[in-house]
Order: structure tokens, then sequence, then C-alpha cells
């Protein structure tokens, strides 16, 4: 009886497996390709869906019975596939797709010569994979439609789907590349302060425009405003492009936009990056230890490249946000042959546009566009302004050969601000009119051969023209004043590149500028005008070498100018890189410079009261060729995912003129010749986590001013803040990034008053009675900043960007400058006015970006 029991159990289960496998497989036989599915339900429902086409070739689904309700239909297809059905109204639906996340593995082959490449860098996401001595990569749990970059000598070789290397049927299928020599410096520290910005071997640091996440205060990746998360570069006056480097003016930053230098870098006198950020694929950033092919700048170098591909569709998009708007498109016209252009202009003072009120307010505070008043002595006063800008760019490549490259790039910029002030007595009318423009015009083409794997020509050749006009005119006839800046700058350059090894490249070329300077100021009938120009040829060389099993870089290199102005000069630059082991490596740099084109602030004759910086060409007598010695040693560490550096220097600079410096105190009108000395320390620390990461910058600065022929001679420098941090955190889920960030500085140095004797007798000219020069400090800076990027796909083609931007959340005052001026009243007694710039309030700011 047991064993009968037995038998019928035994055929009981095994009856019911061969039916649940009979229906496993009739299910699986009844599955349908999603797409053909969903028009089934659309077409018994009479319903639309919105989904992501190539998303949905990955799945299939077995169709319910459809003589039930749509909600029912639905609900057991996301049950069998976790697809998520989302009702827009009674007949639109949007659809979901849960990620597949697969396993892949390749292998990198070099098509030249057929052989794998070792030690190449795959890229996806915060991951980083090394191919094998048989170029073999391996990634587990990747989403099937995730994009793999694979970096070889630096340079993105390709960029490759990873359902393409699951889907070609063999294991780890060939990935064949052309490694073509890119000269480009090593990287040895991912991430360094924050995702996209990278550390290198040589000393500089990359930014990646295309890699970089949402920073607080920032609506677009403004590159220039990016730079200033790295500890000791910094923006002291609050704008985007006045950018300063360990303690230097920003006019000692050399700021250049494919080899071009720029001389107006900022819209809203600085608040704004002149930049449009669609087009610039990087910017390098050298703070010491330079790469001998650059010139000038003797605090530091800010190096931005465009785009230089052949894309093979069209890409583009349009934005807005409080500001400005904006478009750019990569218009390819063949497989060799693409244009690339973008665009922006402002938008002006709209009802409630909070942008534009505080930048307004923010940029002409204490000038007349600002402070004049309705109702004078003389009758009935009024005001009116128009303040614009825009900027173009446009770039032809041509891709001639398989290996020669030819790129022309152009670009002009405007800011333009028109005021005019009407009085209206009983009697009479009078209207004066103030006008302020700064345009630049540039442009450049650039050739490029790889003869081979190992050997790389470029010559290329620019021009340069910035023009700051303002004149003041009264009833539209009388000419009152007027002030022209104007930099005219041609270059050219030719430059060769070989590696004798993977240990040893070499590089060198030529280069020769000359830049024209003219300065014209005119009150009534008479004025002033100065034009002086400068030309330098020069020839460079550098080597970079590593060895020690690729865990020391040495590089060395100099710059001989022979100037027609100045004496000769040799200019060494040196950097070295060791790797102590796998989370901790030592590096130093030391470089001389020279800088013969600089900037001084016109305070005398400025129309509107409003300081303009205008640039002038060093003459070797009031204004000597600057120079600059510097050296660093510093040390980072990695590893998982936590980055750290520390990073001390040493920088001198001689030549300054104490006249082109902005003195509002007892040396305002004083000439003398001197120089500066800056030490200080810089630290860093980042956390990258999946979704989340974190990042502090740090920087203890001492500046010093030294001018024999002055009393005192030592004093505080005007950029002498002793402390610095910013610091902010990031947080992404799905489509949606938030990051919170505060930027505190211990407050610019200031010169104070005498209160006891303020006023005194100067030989019959009232003059201010100062304590010694920059003795007091201002408040301590702080301010806290918000943003939150929301990324959505609308369909195949286009794809949109939400952001939002909350700048000084809590509108804290920081004072950014304070000086002093004498004032009379009526009955001739005197006293003084104390002057403060303010920062910008709270500033909330939005834009849209479509992209397609």
């Amino acid at each position: 009886m047991i064993v009968e029991n037995k038998k019928t159990t035994f055929v009981v289960f095994f009856i019911f497996l061969f039916l649940m496998c009979f229906s496993a497989e009739v299910k699986a036989q009844n599955k349908l390709p999603f797409t053909e599915g969903i028009k089934k339900i659309e077409t018994k429902f009479d319903v639309k869906f919105s989904f992501d086409s190539r998303k949905a070739n990955e799945f299939q689904i077995s169709l319910p019975s459809l003589n039930q309700k749509l909600t029912k239909v639905l609900s057991e297809i996301s049950s069998e596939t976790e697809i998520v059905f989302a009702q827009i109204d009674e007949r639109y639906i949007t659809i979901q797709f849960p990620i597949i996340y697969i396993s892949v593995c390749g292998t990198i082959i070099e098509s030249a010569k057929g052989l794998p490449i070792e030690n190449a860098d795959v890229l996806y996401g915060t991951q980083k994979i090394i191919t094998t001595e048989n170029g073999v990569f391996e990634i587990k749990k990747i989403p099937y439609d995730a994009t793999i970059s694979i970096v070889v000598n630096d340079y993105t070789a390709t960029s490759i789907s990873a359902n393409s290397l699951q889907n070609q049927g063999i294991n780890c299928p060939f990935v064949f590349i052309n490694p073509n020599l890119n000269f480009l410096p090593t990287v040895t520290l991912e991430n360094y302060v924050v995702k996209g910005i990278s550390k290198n071997t040589n000393g500089s640091v990359t930014i990646k425009n295309s890699n970089f996440e949402i920073l607080p205060s920032l609506i677009e990746p403004d590159i220039l405003q990016i730079a200033q998360v790295l500890p000791g570069v910094a923006s002291y006056d609050e704008t985007a492009s006045n950018i300063n480097i360990r303690g230097g003016k920003s006019d000692e930053t050399l700021i250049l936009w494919n080899d071009m230098r720029m001389y107006q870098t900022g819209h809203f006198f600085g608040l704004i990056s002149a930049f449009n950020p669609n087009l610039i694929k990087k910017m390098t950033v050298f703070k010491n230890g330079t790469h001998p092919a650059f010139g000038e700048g003797v605090s530091g170098v800010l190096s931005m490249e465009s785009y230089t591909t052949v894309t093979q569709e069209f890409e583009g998009g349009v934005g807005v946000n409080l500001s400005s708007t904006n478009l750019f498109a990569k218009i390819p016209l063949s497989e060799t042959f693409a244009f690339q252009v973008s665009g922006r202009t402002s938008i002006n003072n709209g009802v409630g546009n909070p942008v534009y009120k505080e930048f307004f307010e923010r940029t002409f505070q204490n000038t007349e566009v600002i402070n004049l008043q309705s109702n004078t002595s003389f009758g009935l006063r009024s005001t009116d302004e128009d303040f614009s800008f825009y900027d173009i760019s446009l770039a032809a490549i041509w891709d001639i050969t398989k290996k020669d490259k030819l790129v022309y790039n152009f670009m002009t910029i405007s800011n333009q601000l028109q005021f005019t002030e009407r009085i209206i007595a009983i009697d009479s009318s009078e209207a004066s009119n103030n006008k302020l423009r700064q345009r630049t015009l540039l442009g450049g083409i650039t050739h490029t051969r790889n003869w081979s794997p190992n050997l790389k020509t470029t010559a290329s050749y620019n021009s340069s023209t910035y023009v700051f006009n303002g004149n003041n005119t009264v009833d539209q006839l009388i000419t009152l004043q007027s002030q022209r800046n104007e930099v005219k700058e041609r270059a050219a350059r030719a430059e060769i590149s070989y590696r004798f090894s993977e240990k040893l490249t070499i590089d060198g070329g030529y280069q020769y500028i000359n830049t024209n300077v003219a300065n014209n100021d005119i009150i009534g009938v008479t004025g002033t005008a100065t034009n002086n120009s400068t030309s330098a040829n020069s020839f460079y060389s550098n080597a970079s070498l590593t060895f020690n099993q690729k865990k020391t870089t040495l590089g060395g290199g100099i710059r001989y100018l022979n100037y027609g102005n100045f004496d000769n000069r040799i200019e060494p630059r040196i950097t070295a890189h060791h790797k102590l082991n796998k989370v901790f490596t030592l590096f130093t740099a030391a470089e001389l410079k020279s800088q013969t084109v600089f900037q001084f602030t016109a305070r005398e004759n400025q129309l509107l009261k409003l300081q303009t910086a205008r640039w002038q060409v060093a003459d070797g007598l009031e204004n000597p060729l600057l120079t600059s010695k510097h050296i660093s040693l510093g040390t980072a560490f990695s590893k998982n995912n936590w980055t750290l550096t520390v990073e001390g220097f040493y920088k001198n600079v001689e030549g300054i003129n104490s006249a082109n410096l902005g003195f509002r105190n007892q040396f305002q009108n004083a000439k003398a010749i001197g120089e500066y000395d800056v030490k200080g320390v810089e630290f860093s620390l980042g956390k990258k986590l999946k979704n989340f990461s974190t990042w502090l910058s740090y920087t203890y600065t001492d500046n010093q001013y030294n001018f024999p022929t002055l009393y005192p001679e030592t004093f505080r420098s005007n950029l002498d803040v002793t402390q610095a941090l910013g610091a902010a955190v990031t947080y992404g889920i799905k489509n949606l990034t938030f990051s919170l960030g505060v930027n505190y500085n211990s407050g610019l140095p200031f010169t104070p008053v005498n209160n006891q004797n303020v006023v005194i007798d100067n030989n019959g000219t009232p003059s201010i009675s100062f304590l010694a020069p920059n003795s007091d400090t201002l408040n301590a800076y702080f301010r806290s900043d918000f943003s939150t990027k929301y990324e959505f796909k609308l369909d195949e083609t286009f794809r949109g960007n939400l952001n939002l931007a909350l700048l000084n959340i809590f509108n804290t005052e920081n004072q950014l400058s304070r000086f002093y001026q004498i004032s009379s009243d009526e009955n001739g007694v005197n006293s003084i006015n104390e002057v403060s710039t303010k920062s910008l309030g709270f500033t909330p700011n939005i834009s849209f970006q479509l992209l397609f």
C-alpha cells in the first residue's frame, strides 16, 4: 500500500512538472517583441504610448488577454517585466523601462600593428579598468546601453556601447583602435577635487567640460568658474573672468582660447564668462611648471580648447536663462568637413528679472549710473540706461587626409552700456549721453599632421583685436570726454613633437608674437595719446621622461625669448612626479617667466565714475618687464575614491608699478617699481561615491609688497587673503542632481583713516590722513549657494536640462572693497565719505536647454 502511494505521488509530481515546463514553453513561444505587443494594445484600447524605441528592442512580453480592463493588462505586463506605465491623460501613456545590467569584456587591438594594447584605460562612470598584457578588460554589472570610453596615451581613442560587446557572439570581442600620438600629459589623479578634473604628472590640471558635475551657483558649466574650485585659484572681486592665481593680479593670468590670447574674458564687466560653454572641450590650468610653449602669464595659464572632431551626425541645442539666451550646433557637411557655431545674447531688464537687477546694481554701484538723484537745484533730472552683450563663435574643421587636419576658429564678443541723463529746467534743457563699449574680434587657423604614430607637427597663425571705447557727449554735439584702449596682436607658431619610446617624448617649436597697444584720453579739446608695441621671437623645447617602472616622471624645458625692445631671456621650466606606492605620490615644479602686456586701472578722466582696467605694454622705464620665480612641492593621496593633495609654494614677481595696482590710499598717485612675494599652502580633499560626492579646498597665503622708494617699504598686498575655503556636497538620484556649497575667505585688506585728524591740509589742497597701507581687513566673506539639475528625455531626438541656481541663499552682505573720498558742503567744510563695494545679494537663476 505504501509502495503504491509512492508510485501515485511520483506520477502526480511528474505530470505537474511536465505541465509546468509545457506551460513555460508555451508562454515563451507566445512572447512578442515589445513594440508589436504595444501596437495591439493601442489598437484595442485606442490609446497612445510614448517610449524609447531603442530600449524597447531589448524587451519581449507575453501579451495578456485583451478582454479585460486596460489597467489590468498593463499591471500584468509590469509584474512580468518591471516596466512602469504612467498615465498622462485618458489617451496618452508614457513608458519607463527598467535598467538591464550585463557583463561585458573586450580585447583592445592596435589596428596598424594588429597587436593587443596593454595598460589602456577603460572608463565607465567612476570605474577605471586597466587592460592586461593581452589587451583584455572585463566589466561586470553595467547598464546594457552604457557608454565605455577607451583611453590610450591619455587620448580618448573611441567610445562604444556596452551592448555592442555582448552581442557580437564571441568571447571578449576585438575593439580596433588607432592610437595616434596625442602628446598629452599622463593623468596621475582622477577626479581631483571634483569629477571631471584631473591632475597630471606635469603639474597641470585638466578640466573636461563634458564630464563635469553640477556646482553650487552654476546653471551651466562655465569653464572659468569651474576653475575656481581649485585651491589657489580664486576671483576676489566675485567675477567669473578676473581670476587670481596664488595671489597674483587677474592680468597676470594668461587666458587662451584655442591658442589665442584673450584680452576680454567677461560680460557684465566680468560677472559672466564670455566663453559659451557648449563648444569648450576642455581647459588646462598651469599654476607652476608651465610648459615652455606658453609665454606671458607670470602667475598662471588657463588654456581652453574647442572640439576638433568632425561629427558624423547633426548635434545642437538652444537654451535660455534669466541673463541670456544661447544656441549651438555641430553641422557635418561631409564625412571629412564640419562646422561648429555657437552664440549668446543678453536678456535685458525685463520686468522682475532678479538676475539683471542684481548684476546691474553690483556692476554699477558707486557710479553715476546708480547714484544720480532725480531732482537737483538746476531742474528735474531723469535717466535712461541700456546694457547688452553678445558673443558668437564659429569653427570650420576639415580632415584633409587621414593624417592632416585643418581648423579655423573665429570669435567676437561685445558689451555695450548706454546711459542718458536729461535735465529739464524752466528755460532750458540739456541731455548728456554716455557710451561704453568693449569688443573683441579674433580668428586663427591651425594645421596638424600626424606623420606617424610617433611624429606630429602643428603650424598656426592667429590675430586678435580688442577695443574699449567710452565717450560722453552733450546734446549729441559736444564731446566732453572720450577714452579708447585698443590692443592688436598677431601670432604665429610652428611645433614638432616626437615620441622616441614609451618613456621619452620631446617637443619643441618657434613662436612669434607682435602686440600693439594704444591708449587715448580726451577732455574737451585736449588729450593724451600713447601707442606702444612689443614683439618677441621665442624658441622652446621640452622633454618628458618616464622611468623606474613608470613610477617616476621628469619634465624639463626651456624657453628662449628674443625681444625687440628688451634684453633676451632664458626661462627654464621643471616638473617632477614620483609614485611612492599605490596611494601616495610626490610632485614638485619650478619655473621662470616674464610678461610684457598687463593692465592698469584708469581712475583719472573716468566716465560715470566707473573704473575700467586698461591694457598697456611694458616700456622698460616706468613699466618694466614683469618677471617671476616660482617653486612648489606637494604630495597626493588616492584610495577608495578618496583624493587628497597638499602643496606648498613660493612665488616672487618683480617689476610691478604701484601706479598700476589701483591704490586708493596715500599711494594713489605714487609711481614706484617694486615686487611682491607670496608663500602659502594649498589643500584639497574629495570623496566620490555612486550617487554622492563631496569636496573641500583650502588655501593659506602670506602676500607682501615691497617698494624700496615708498614708506613703509613692505606692506600687505591688495590681494593678501590669508585664508580661503570652498566646500560642496552633491547628490544625484536618477535624473535629478542637487548641490550645496559654501565659499569663505578671511577678507581683503584695506587702508584705514586716522580718525583723530581725518582731513589734513597738503599745501592748500585737502587730503585724507591714512594709517599704514593695507593694515586693516574687511569682514570675512561668506556665501552659501545651491543648485539643482534635472535631465530628461523627450523622444529619440530631443532631450533637455532644467537647472535652478540660488546664489547667496542667505542674502549675506559681503564687502569686496572699502575706500574713502573727500567731500565738501556748501560752506566749504571738508569731510570724508566711506565707499564700499558690496557683493551680489540673493540671486536666483533658472535655465532650460533643449538638446538634439
